[in-house]
C-alpha cells in the first residue's frame, strides 16, 4: 500500500527525518519498504503490510506506528462525535435507517447533506490521490476515498434524490436479485450477500460496491453518506463468489473498527461542505450489535521471560500509551485495554510480541533452546508405516504427498461416508477432508501422464478422516497406484500392469508385518467388476484393491488402466502375529511339483488355496500359484497352475513319497470342489 510522506506528517511531526531513516524505522517495526518514489515535492512509500493489520492501512494508522516507534505524539486525531445530536434548524426529515441483518451488518452510520455542489477536488486532495494511486473523479467521490486512505473505514455515497421513500436497509439479499454495480455490471445476489436497499430496489452491495442507479452525478444536490461496518466472513464470501476485489471490500474483509464510524462519516462530512457547500445534518448512528474493547493483563515476570530481561513494564506502559491504548499498571504487571481497531489482538503474547516489535528483536539477546530428553516410545503406527515404506520402495514404487484437502465429489466416488467439510475453503478443489488415499494419488497419476509419464508405481503414507459422533476420528492408511507398464530390469521387456502385481505388492505387505490374510472377491463400485478383491484377516477387512472403475478413471481424465491397492495400517497392526517363530534352516533338499486344473469363472482361488490347506498334507509348506489362463470372450473355463513345495527337515524326501502326497492331494481336490485335473 502506497503512503504519502506529506499525508503522514498531518498526524506526526517527521520533518526531522529524511526518506532514508524514516524507511529504515518503517522496516524495523514490521513494515517493508517495497518501493520509494517521488510524487512532485511529496515521496510515497510502497509498504507491504500484513493482512491482519488493517489498521496500518490508513494514514493515521501508520502514523500511530511512527509515533509510537519515534517516542512521539500523534496529532490531529479525531475523537468522535456526539451520538444523536439534533439535526441543524430547518432540515428535511431525516431518513429512515433499518439493519434487518444484524449478524452481517452491526452497525449503519449516515449523515445527509443537502444544496452541495459537485465539482472537482480541491489541488491538494487531488494531488494525494494521484500520489496513492487513485484516479480523482469529484469532490463527493474523492473525499470519501480520501477519508477511508486517511482513517482507515471506507465510506460510500448515495444520490439521497434517487434513494426511493427515504429509507436505507441492510438486510440479506434475496433468491433471484441482481443489480447494477457502479462498474456497469449486474450482480446476481443471494441470501449470504448483504444489500443495502431502499424501500423498493438494492442500491448497493455492502462492503463491496454502490450502486448505479444511486450514483454521485454532475446534477446531485443531496447526498447520503453511509459509514458502516460489515461482518468480515460474509464480505469475503460475497467478494470472492462475485469475483469482486475493491478497496472497501479489502479492509472490510480484514475487519475494519466498528467503533469509529461517527468519527469518520463526521471528518467526510466536514471536507465536503468545505469543498462544496451544503449543509450537513447530524449523523443517524444506528447500532444491531455492539463491540466493546477487551481488556488483557501482562504480567511483568512473562514479558521479562520472552525478551531475556531486558524489557521491563515501564517501557511497555509507555509505549502502549503511544500507540493509543489505556494501560495502567497493577501489582503483577500491566491491564491494557486494547482499542478496537487493534482486532489482531487477542491475548498477552500478542501484547508481548507487540513490545518486541517496536523495542527490536535484534536487540534481545539470542538464547539456545533448553532441550531435555527422555524415554520416547514411537507409536506402532509410525513403527509400521516406516516398515511398510521399505517394502513400497524395494517394489519399486516411489512415495507422494498429497493435500489432505480434496474435491467433496471426489470422496463420493470411493465412500458412501459423509465427508467433513471445511469451513470457509479457500476454493472448491480443497472443501473436504479426504476419506481416502486413492484420490490425491490419482490427481497426481493424471498430472504425471498429461507431461508424458506414461508408466508409474506410487505409494502414499498418510491418515484419513472420519465423522465419529461429534468428533473426527484419524485413520492411518497406505495407498498405492500402479499404471502403464512394467518390468523387473530395465533391459526385461515391458508388460501391462496385472491384478496380480498390486495382490503381490499387499501380500508382501502382510508378509513384513508377520499377518495372515485371505483375498476374497469385492463388490467396492469404484473397483472394476472382475478384477477387485478384499484383503480380510478373519472378519476385519485390511485392504482392498484391484482396477478402478470407468467412472473414477473418467473423472479424472485418466485413459488406460489403473491398479489401486489401499491398506488400513491400524487394522493390518492388529493382525500381525506377535508371537514369532523361528525355524531352522532347512539341510535337506525340497521337490518342486505342479498342479494343473480347470474350473468355472465361479470358483474363486481363494476357495483352491484355502481348500488344499486344510487337508493338511504331510511336507507340503508352500501353495501358490504358477500360471492362470482366463480365456476372452464367453468362454466359462479357466485354467490354474499350482505351484506346490515339500520338504522334510530330517531327511530327504523320494520322489514317490511325494509323487503320493501329490496323488491324494489332486484326488481329495477333485472330490471337494468342481474342477478337472489336467
Amino acid at each position: 500500500m502506497k503512503f504519502s510522506r506529506a499525508w503522514l506528517n498531518d498526524y506526526v511531526d517527521l520533518s526531522d527525518l529524511s526518506d532514508d531513516h524514516l524507511g529504515v524505522r518503517l522496516t524495523e517495526i514490521g513494515h517493508a519498504v517495497e518501493s520509494v518514489e517521488k510524487h512532485g515535492s511529496d515521496t510515497v512509500f510502497d509498504l507491504e503490510i500484513t493482512t491482519n493489520r488493517v489498521d496500518a492501512m490508513s494514514h493515521l494508522g501508520m502514523a500511530r506506528e511512527l509515533a509510537a516507534a519515534l517516542g512521539r505524539e500523534t496529532i490531529g486525531a479525531l475523537a468522535s462525535p456526539p451520538a444523536g445530536a439534533p439535526s441543524i434548524a430547518g432540515a428535511s426529515s431525516p431518513p429512515t435507517i433499518r439493519i434487518d441483518a444484524p449478524e452481517m451488518c452491526a452497525r449503519y452510520t449516515a449523515l445527509v447533506i443537502r444544496n452541495i455542489a459537485v465539482k472537482p477536488s480541491s489541488p491538494e486532495v487531488a494531488q494525494r490521490l494521484e500520489a496513492v494511486g487513485l484516479r480523482p473523479i469529484n469532490n463527493i467521490v474523492d473525499i470519501t476515498n480520501y477519508v477511508m486512505l486517511a482513517l482507515g473505514h471506507p465510506l460510500h455515497a448515495f444520490d439521497l434524490d434517487r434513494i426511493n421513500g427515504n429509507t436505507i436497509i441492510a438486510r440479506r439479499g434475496k433468491p433471484g436479485e441482481s443489480m447494477k454495480t457502479l462498474d456497469g455490471e449486474m450482480r446476481k445476489i443471494d441470501a449470504d450477500t448483504v444489500v443495502i436497499t431502499d424501500a423498493q430496489r438494492p442500491v448497493g452491495l455492502g462492503g463491496i460496491m454502490g450502486g448505479f442507479e444511486s450514483e454521485i452525478t454532475q446534477s446531485t444536490r443531496n447526498v447520503l453518506l453511509e459509514c458502516a461496518w460489515f461482518d468480515p466472513p460474509t464480505i469475503r464470501r460475497t467478494a470472492r463468489r462475485l469475483g469482486m476485489k475493491t478497496d472497501a471490500s479489502y479492509r472490510f474483509e480484514r475487519r475494519a473498527d466498528p467503533n469509529d464510524t461517527l468519527a469518520v462519516i463526521t471528518e467526510a462530512a466536514r471536507m465536503i461542505v468545505e469543498s462544496g457547500g451544503g449543509n450537513a445534518e447530524a449523523p443517524i448512528d444506528v447500532v444491531a450489535a455492539e463491540v466493546k474493547p477487551k481488556t488483557i493483563r501482562l504480567r511483568a515476570a512473562r514479558l521479562h521471560q520472552a525478551s531475556a530481561g531486558v524489557v521491563g513494564a515501564g517501557y511497555a506502559l509507555d509505549l502502549f500509551r503511544r500507540l493509543g491504548f489505556n494501560a495502567e499498571q497493577v501489582h503483577d504487571g500491566l491491564l491494557v485495554t486494547v482499542p478496537t481497531y487493534r482486532g489482531d489482538i487477542f491475548e498477552e503474547m500478542d501484547l508481548i510480541e507487540e513490545v518486541l516489535r517496536f523495542f527490536g528483536l535484534n536487540n534481545v539477546p539470542a538464547e539456545l533452546p533448553r532441550v531435555t530428553t527422555g524415554d520416547v516410545r514411537r507409536e506402532a503406527a509410525d513403527v509400521a508405516e516406516d516398515a511398510i515404506r521399505d517394502v513400497l520402495v524395494g517394489c519399486g514404487l516411489s512415495e507422494a504427498i498429497n493435500y489432505s484437502f480434496i474435491r467433496p465429489e471426489w470422496n463420493a466416488l470411493v465412500s458412501d461416508e459423509e465427508p467433513i467439510a471445511i469451513t470457509n475453503a479457500l476454493s472448491e478443489a480443497i472443501a473436504a477432508m479426504r476419506l481416502s488415499l486413492i484420490p490425491g494419488l490419482l490427481e497426481t497419476v493424471a498430472f504425471n501422464r498429461s507431461y508424458g509419464t506414461r508408466d508409474g508405481a506410487l505409494f502414499e503414507v498418510g491418515r484419513t478422516y472420519h465423522k465419529n459422533g461429534g468428533s473426527v476420528r484419524e485413520r492411518h492408511r497406505i495407498a498405492i497406484v500402479l499404471y502403464g507398464s512394467i518390468g523387473t530390469f530395465w533391459g526385461d521387456p515391458k508388460r501391462p500392469v496385472d491384478f496380480f502385481d498390486v495382490k503381490g505388492i499387499v501380500e508382501q505387505i502382510a508378509a513384513k508385518m508377520h499377518a495372515d490374510v485371505t483375498f476374497a472377491a469385492s463388490d467396492q463400485r469404484w473397483l472394476r467388476k472382475g478384477k477387485r478383491a478384499v484383503a480380510w484377516h478373519g472378519d476385519r477387512e485390511i485392504a482392498s484393491l484391484g482396477f478402478l472403475s470407468a467412472e473414477v478413471l473418467q473423472t479424472f481424465g485418466i485413459k488406460g488402466d489403473v491398479a489401486v491397492a489401499e491398506i488400513d495400517i491400524e487394522a493390518i497392526i492388529a493382525a500381525s502375529n506377535t508371537e514369532w517363530k523361528m525355524a531352522p534352516v532347512a539341510r535337506f533338499p525340497g521337490v518342486p511339483m505342479i498342479l494343473a486344473l480347470t474350473h468355472g469363472r465361479d470358483l474363486e482361488y481363494q476357495r483352491i488355496i484355502d481348500t488344499i490347506r486344510s487337508f493338511e498334507v504331510p511336507h507340503l509348506h508352500e501353495v501358490g500359484l504358477r500360471d492362470r489362463f482366463v480365456p476372452e470372450g464367453t468362454d466359462d473355463i479357466i485354467k490354474t497352475t499350482l505351484g506346490m513345495w515339500y520338504q522334510a527337515f530330517d531327511r530327504s524326501l523320494t520322489q514317490d513319497e511325494v509323487a503320493g502326497f501329490q496323488q491324494n492331494l489332486a484326488s481329495r481336490l477333485a472330490a471337494a470342489l468342481p474342477v478337472k485335473l489336467l
